[in-house]
């Protein structure tokens, strides 16, 4: 139970943080710890056309870095502004991610084969190096190593973007090219809002007495310094000249804290822990028909959802868009979906056997959904940037609803097509229910909602099999989402053909999203002829699925292809 409460603290603190990284410095040795860059979460930065909190570009930046890492232990505002203002500091630091723990293993290799080994690159730092993926800069220069990774581009399939994601960590890392990106000054005069921001550097060379200069001058002279005092108040003078260069322009300092806010707090996706305590009361339910479990079960998926809902909200708020163009706002929000439809069919179904099933089933797909996006943010980044031009058309916002929705709903079937097989594992095992019970009259979401001549319907007839209640539940839930995916399928071959000029050209995500639809197809038809239809429609139904988070995730992460930035 401790250890429990602890993880809760942690989930909601938003993440457990290392100790400072101890680095050669003049100042104070608890400057790390003291520096307050709260007043730079009322700074806003322009970047390719959109206007982001300093929190958010300063993760962006670090993301493309340290990955996920937290170099020395340090939040992203203070890392970012340390390598740019002191990166002789950061020279023989653990400071760039390399994501692929192949490439880390052939770098260790190749470091440790050298005639030329640096002295740094001992066996327990390459050791570490394998373990956690971070490696100071002198490790990935090597000209051995430089050698090595060259070779490897040259597998395109497998090591192009991992070698190409560590040429750009070192270019990101360059101080030069973080100031190029502060863009902090707001243009003034007519067509202002037409016009791109300009760089902090430049207007201190344009004119070093001007406020926004003095106060940029002071922070970073303040940062040398170790004085921490004087960073807080350079910070804070900072943000409110920057503001008064043009006010109307510069976005408010609610939607600047409230996007800092949603990073610092992870995006919420910390809310996968409550959603196992959904699963864990609602199966009790299911099985156990215990109703206290029920009213517990949704009072604690509806807390979940809410905090999902949350973040669904202000990430629309902060982007100013509906959270579905790139990876992890297509799984999250594919996620929340799963949940809007179980509440809407749990009122349906509240009285009949099949309640608390579709609550079982979004409850576990929002787990899975934000435990991965929680807990593997490399390939799950939660940064907000800009649609890509292929995206901008409406058929973005048609197409990948209904893909992601029908994708959700393949879950949800086979969630409900496990808990069958499970429950006819049980039976063959233990033979305590006749299997054929489940069969016999098996006839899916049909059977169990069409009227009897006394007006009621096997659904809530007590003498129907909880295996036939499954076996409906998981007709339901393939029936709609074989229409949806062929609705998306469809839509997606008229943008194609729109964008691309061609509605079909077996990308590999087109090529096994049709896939996914003719396992469904086969389910259909197979069911119409095989005597046991619920055993062959819950196995169909998990094939499905598999086919489904294939595509997902082994086409987007590993395979390039047209579709690549979904």
């Amino acid at each position: 139970m401790i250890w429990f409460i602890c993880v809760c603290v942690a989930m909601l603190g938003g993440s457990v943080t290392a100790s400072p990284v101890a680095v050669s410095t003049d100042s104070a040795p608890n400057f790390y710890e003291s520096i307050d860059l709260s007043p730079l979460d009322e700074v806003t930065i322009w970047q390719d056309g959109r206007l982001k909190s300093f929190e958010s570009f300063a993760r962006d930046t670090m993301n493309w870095i340290s990955g996920p890492r937290k170099p020395g232990g340090l939040e992203p505002r203070i890392a970012m502004m340390d390598v740019m203002l002191r990166p002789q500091v950061w020279i023989d630091q653990d400071l760039y991610y390399v994501k692929n723990r192949l490439v880390r293993v052939e770098i260790a290799r190749a470091l440790r084969d050298s005639t030329a080994r640096p002295i740094e690159a001992s066996d327990e730092r390459l050791d570490r190096f394998i373990d956690k993926g971070l490696a100071p800069r002198g490790f990935l220069i090597h000209p051995d190593v430089r050698s090595m990774l060259s070779r490897m581009r040259t597998d395109v399939m497998r090591f192009a973007k991992p070698v190409q994601a560590i040429d750009t960590a070192l270019m990101v890392a360059n101080p030069d090219i973080i100031r190029d990106e502060l863009l902090l000054v707001p243009p003034v005069g007519v067509d202002a809002a037409q016009k791109p921001w300009s760089r902090i550097d430049a207007v201190v060379e344009e004119d070093p007495t001007s406020p926004v200069a003095v106060a940029w001058t002071n922070l970073q002279s303040a940062w040398l310094a170790g004085d921490v005092e004087g960073v807080s108040q350079s910070a804070t003078a900072l943000a409110a000249t920057l503001r008064s260069v043009n006010p109307e322009l510069y976005p408010s300092a609610d939607r600047l804290r409230t996007e800092s806010m949603y990073f610092q707090w992870r995006g919420f996706t910390w809310g996968w822990i409550f959603y196992v305590l959904a699963v864990a009361v609602l199966l009790m339910w299911v099985v156990y028909r215990w109703r206290g479990a029920f009213w517990g079960g949704l009072l604690i998926f509806l807390f979940a959802f809410g905090l999902q809902t949350a973040s669904v909200i202000l990430r629309t708020y902060i982007s100013g868009r509906w959270p579905n163009t790139n990876m992890f706002e297509a799984v999250t929000t594919s996620a929340w979906y799963g949940g809007v439809f179980a509440i809407i069919m749990e009122v349906i179904v509240r009285r009949t056997r099949m309640s608390g099933l579709f609550l079982l089933g979004s409850a576990v797909c929002s787990m899975v959904a934000l435990m991965a996006a929680h807990l593997d943010p490399v390939h799950l980044n939660s940064a907000i940037g800009n649609k890509m031009p292929v995206l901008h058309d409406i058929w973005l916002h048609i197409h990948t609803n209904v893909i992601i929705f029908s994708y959700v709903l393949i879950f949800l079937a086979a969630m409900t097509a496990g808990l069958f097989l499970i429950r006819r594992l049980m039976q063959f095992l233990f033979g305590t229910v006749d299997a054929s019970s489940d069969f016999a009259k098996a006839g899916g979401a049909g059977f169990l909602m069409s009227p009897r001549p006394d007006g009621t319907t096997a659904l809530t007839a007590e003498k129907t099999t909880f295996g036939q209640v499954l076996d409906g539940a998981t007709m339901v839930l393939v029936e709609l989402s074989f229409i949806l995916l062929w609705a998306g399928i469809v839509m997606g071959a008229i943008w194609a053909d729109h964008s691309w000029g061609r509605p079909w050209g077996w990308d590999p995500k087109e090529t096994f999203a049709l896939n996914t639809f003719l396992i469904f197809v086969i389910l259909i038809h197979v069911r119409m002829k095989v005597k046991d239809k619920a055993l062959w429609t819950a196995w169909l139904a998990v094939i499905g699925c598999i086919v489904m988070i294939f595509n997902w995730i082994i086409i987007n992460f590993t395979i390039s292809g047209l579709h690549s930035y979904a």
